[in-house]
Order: structure tokens, then sequence, then C-alpha cells
């Protein structure tokens, strides 16, 4: 390999690549498992415990100079004689750690024929098992520890901070050399939040000049980072986030404000300021008025979208590394961030007719609802409402009536009412997850009112292209509708009129007709917490336009469990306790509907009259009686369908 004029057997190469591809893999998921992301990620059992039967056969010390040693003299073959004394674990991560070094001495010496793509992403994939399974590993959390494994990976070893700024050196060289390759990116990306997530390795990382190096090349934009795909920047920016604000040091934390948090917000400030002044310029009107407009034409060039969307999605990395530290620090974000979003809910005016744009804006917001909102304290929370409101107003301003012969409209646009609805999802998780230091008191401060005008924007649109037809978006909205009704119905009724109350409950029964269990239940759960309401405002509602919509789905209910077999049948506990809410509400309707039932069949009559005895006359809502009408009324329509059958 030293010879440049050597000759290469291809097919020689092609098979010994392939054969390391697949022993990687093997060895990985040997020796490694795969965990969520936010799960504690462990040995496995078996390895540790075969570890621990080998150390009587071991030399501890030759297991930790071997790692260090094949670092440095990656041509050192591993014989027996080398090998020997060396416990199988170590021996594993050492022939990785070897390929490893071979390749990044192919790599430098331009001798690319001998490396695969597939060994490389391969050979990523395991050193990310590997850190995160093994890296620091907690002693406490086995009942057995492995003193080899201990000495080599565990908290405070030896070799703990040397394998972990080689693993930050294996994140930098692939980004070097890799970087049009978009597998080993991911692969690579994944590593280096890795090593930033786990806390062990992540205040060593951040003491490496490297790591530094390689978040001002991130944040620069510098070459070759230019060709890296932005949803892998952005993971990049995650890992240099949770590094730094993850550091009890205030001195990571200023280095981390100045060199990366001041550098994205002042080019995002030039970048508004300059379209705001160009702007002002149009509108006076005055001789410059041509040269202003040419000019603000360049912020639509594709190089400058480019630079808007890497900018959007370094603040979305920023939020998603952030949601890892402390909710001091998560604080701290959002306190300097209150420019940030004003400026760029000034972008996502300006750039309304450009669909990447708004998706990666709309994303950033719903990652602040997902992970800031829930650690804000009643004054930032309030000021985060006014910037969702106005995201709102800007986005139904832009988009009513809105028509486009752009190929991806439709498609792009379903993303961007998804991603709407799952931020008004976060945003009601507010009521029931608050990790301030001052929970809300205040009740002018109310949720439901911005989500329910979210859902007023988002519900003409849906309904005029029959986006409940999209299984990813009719989920959302009913998730939605269902939450913000249980904890928020008194809204509904306040500040929808007739006619939008009307299509609201037309979109439930669209739900209760069309889809599966899941989306029924929240459909059932939807209109027994509005029924609920009523009840408990009797006089209000009477008479009330409203409120008759709503008694229409006790008929409904009634025909559809009593007449017909229906997916319905699958829910009886749910459908059962939103008949009994509607009963209490309704009680007349009920009584009307039983008395149809019997001059249609006669026969009808005893099991009819039979139930209306047991449940009695009184129908004051009562959560204990709704579980006992559940059972008589599932004995009531056994006894009418068998009936109906004959």
């Amino acid at each position: 390999m030293n010879n440049p004029s050597s000759n290469i057997n291809t097919n020689n190469l092609d098979r010994t690549n392939d054969d390391l591809h697949w022993l990687l893999l093997i060895c990985g998921h040997v020796i490694t498992e795969e965990y969520d992301s936010d799960e504690q990620k462990t040995i496995p059992e078996a390895v540790m415990n075969f570890s621990s039967e080998q150390v009587k056969y071991c030399d501890l010390k030759k297991c930790v100079q071997i790692a260090q040693h094949i670092l440095q003299h990656p041509q050192l073959d591993l014989t027996d004689e080398i090998i020997q004394g060396v416990s199988p674990v170590t021996q594993c991560m050492v022939a990785v750690l070897k390929l490893s070094e071979i390749e990044r001495e192919l790599c430098s010496k331009g001798r690319f024929e001998y490396i695969s793509v597939q060994v490389a992403v391969s050979l990523t994939w395991f050193i990310r098992r590997l850190a995160a399974n093994y890296l620091g590993f907690d002693e406490q959390s086995y009942k057995d520890v492995s003193q080899t494994l201990s000495v080599l990976l565990g908290k405070g070893s030896e070799m703990l901070e040397f394998l972990t700024n080689y693993f930050l050196s294996k994140v930098v060289t692939n980004l070097q050399m890799w970087a049009s390759e978009s597998d080993v990116i991911k692969e690579t990306a994944d590593l280096f939040v890795t090593l930033s997530i786990k806390k062990e390795s992540s205040l060593i990382i951040i003491k490496n000049e490297l790591f530094w190096t390689l978040a001002n090349n991130v944040i620069s934009n510098h070459m070759p980072i230019q060709l890296i795909n932005e949803e892998y920047k952005r993971l990049l920016i995650k890992g240099i986030t949770c590094s730094c604000l993850n550091n009890s040091s205030d001195e990571y934390r200023l280095h981390f404000d100045r060199s990366i948090f001041q550098i994205l917000n002042q080019r995002l400030q030039s970048i508004v300021e300059s379209i705001h002044t160009l702007v002002e310029q149009i509108k006076l009107n005055n001789t410059s008025k041509l040269h202003c407009t040419t000019a603000l034409q360049t912020f639509y060039s594709e190089n400058v979208l480019s630079q808007i969307s890497t900018l959007i999605n370094s603040y979305c990395g920023l939020i998603e590394g952030g949601s890892r530290c402390s909710s001091i620090q998560i604080t701290y974000l959002f306190e300097h961030s209150q420019q940030t979003l004003q400026y760029i809910l000034d972008l996502f005016d300006f750039y309304h007719n450009y669909s990447d744009q708004v998706q990666i804006i709309l994303e950033l917001f719903t990652l602040y609802a997902e992970h800031v909102l829930v650690y804000l304290n009643e004054n930032h929370t309030k000021l985060f409402y006014t910037y969702v409101l106005r995201l709102l107003q800007i986005f139904t301003k832009c988009n009513y009536g809105k028509k486009t012969k752009e190929i991806n409209a439709d498609e792009d646009f379903n993303g961007h009412i998804y991603t709407l609805l799952n931020c008004l999802n976060h945003l009601l998780a507010k009521d029931f997850i608050d990790f301030s230091d001052e929970p809300s008191t205040n009740t002018e401060i109310n949720v439901g009112n911005v989500v329910l005008y979210g859902l007023i924007i988002c519900l003409p649109l849906i309904r005029s292209d029959n986006l409940l037809k999209i299984p990813s978006i009719s989920l959302c909205y009913y998730k939605l509708v269902s939450s913000l009704c249980e904890q928020h119905s008194e809204c509904l009724f306040r500040l929808l009129d007739t006619e939008q109350f009307s299509i609201f409950l037309s979109t439930i029964k669209l739900g209760l007709d069309n889809y599966d269990n899941e989306i029924c239940k929240m459909c059932l759960e939807t209109i027994q917490s509005l029924t609920l309401h009523i009840i408990k405002q009797p006089k209000q509602y009477e008479n009330n336009e409203k409120s008759k919509y709503l008694e229409h789905f006790l008929d409904y209910l009634l025909q559809e469990i009593v007449t017909t077999t229906t997916t319905l049948s699958d829910l009886f506990d749910t459908l059962a306790g939103t008949i009994y809410t509607l009963i209490c509400a309704y009680p007349n309707q009920f009584y009307n509907f039983l008395g149809q039932m019997k001059q249609q069949d006669d026969n009808l009559t005893s099991i009819i009259d039979r139930f209306v005895h047991d449940i009695g006359q009184k129908h004051d809502y009562n959560r204990k009686i709704k579980i006992s009408f559940t059972v008589k009324f599932e004995t009531f329509v056994t006894d009418l369908r068998r009936i109906m059958k004959k």
C-alpha cells in the first residue's frame, strides 16, 4: 500500500471490504445493544459477565497498553503473541481501532482506491455504539463489573480521556474526508452527538482544541462543511450546544455565547436589517427605488435562500442540543432568543412563498414549544405565546386564497399544516407539565385561546383540501382537538361562532365515520368533554344553537350502536361513557329515541322498559353511576340485537 504503482486486485479488495463490513456489523450487534435516544445505554449483561470471567486469564496492564500502542503504530500486526493476555472484548475493540487508523492513514496518503465507503459507514457506526454503551460507563448499574472494562473504559479510567479524544478526532477526520458521502456523515454526526450527550465524554471533548475548531468551522460553514446535508449540520450544532451547556463551568458557556450564539444572532440581524432598510427605501419611492428593488431581489437568490436555511437549521440544532441540558440552560437559551425569534418571524413574513424556509421556521417554533415552553416562567410563557400568535397571523395572511403552480406545492403545504398542528399539540402540554421555577397562577394566560386561534386558522385549510384523508395529519388533528376539548372546552363555546362550531363538529363526525379505533376514541372523548361543559352550565346553554348541534350526536351514536355493527362496538366502554354523558345533558332526546324504537317494534317494549327502570329517571352526571350505566347498557344492547335478529 505504500507503493503508489502497486497493482490492485479489485476482486480481492472488494471481498475483503465486504468481509470487514459484515464483521463490523456482527461484532457491533454482539458487544453492544441498540437503544432509543432517551434510554440509558448499558453494556449487555452477557458481555459484562463474560469479560468478568476472563479477567483471571488477562494482563490488565497489557490490555491498556495495546490500545494506546495500536493507535500510535497502526502497522503493528495483531499476532497471537501480541494479543496474548488481552481479553477477547479488548481484542475486538483494538482490532476496530487498528482498522480506523489504517483508514485514516490511507486517506492522508490519498490512497482512496483501497478504501470502501461501506466500511467507513459500518466502522463509524461501530464506534458510535461503542461510545454509547461503554465510554465512561457507570459501574453502579451492574452487579458484577469486569475489571478489564473498568480499567479501560470506566469513569475516571486512564484510557477514557485517550479514547474519547481519539473518537473526536475520528469525527473531524470523517468530516474532512467524507463530506460528500451522506451515509458516512450521518453516522459521524450521530457519533459526535453521542460524545456530546454523555457527560463523561462531553467534559473531555470540550477541553480539546479540535472541538472548538470544529465548532468554528460548522458555524462559519467553511469547506468541507458546506458540502454536508443541512440535517447533519443541525446534528453537529446540537452536539456543540449540548457539550457547551452541559458543562457547569461559566467559561465554556461564555465561549459558547461569543463563538456560536452571538455569531448566529449577528448574521441573522444583518440579513433582517438589510431587508428592512431596502423595503423602507422602496416605500419612499425616491430615485433609489429601482436600485433597492434590484438589491432586494438578491435575497431571493439560491445562495441567500441556502444561507437562510442553514441559519434557521442552526437555531433548530441549538434548541435540540439545549433540550438535553438543565432547566437553567434551557431558560438561558430562551432569554437570549427573544430578539432572535422576532427576527425569524420577520423572515417568515418575507419568505412566506418559499416552502423550505417556511417549513424550517415552523419546525423551529415546534421545537421551542416541545422542549423549551415547559421550563418557562409566567412572563416568558406569555411572551412565547405572543410570538406564536404572530406566527399564526402571518401564516393566515399568506395562505388564505393562495394559488400556486409549483409541482410539489400540495405536498409542501401538507407538511406545513402537519408541523403547525404538531406545534399546537406541544403548546397544550404546558397545562400538564410545568418545570418552571414559578408555575403560572395567572388565569389570564390561557393557552387554550392561542391553540384555538391556531385551530380556527387550520380548519378551513384542512377542510378545503381534504387534508384529513392524510393519516399523519388526521391523527395529529384529532389528538389536538381531543386534548383541547378536555382542557379548554369553554374556549370552543366562547370563541367559535355558530358556523365554525358546526364545521368543527362535522370533522368529529367524519372521524367517527371513516377512521380507525384510535381516532374514533379521540372523537368520542371530544364529544364527552364538550357535553360535560354543557352539563356544568345548564342554564347558559339552554336553547343554545351550539348545544343543539352537539345534541345530534346522541341520536347518531344510539343509532350506530343499537341498529348496526360498527367499529365503534370495539370501543364500547368509551362509547357507553359518551352516550351516558349525552343522556345527562339531553334526557328528553334519549327518551324520545326509545319511544320511537317501541313504536317500530312492540317486541322491544319489555327490554326498553326494563332498561329505563334499571338506569332510573334521574340523570345527574356522576362517575360511579357512569360505570354502572356501562354494564347495564351493554346488557340492553345485547338483548336488543338478539331480538332484532329474529
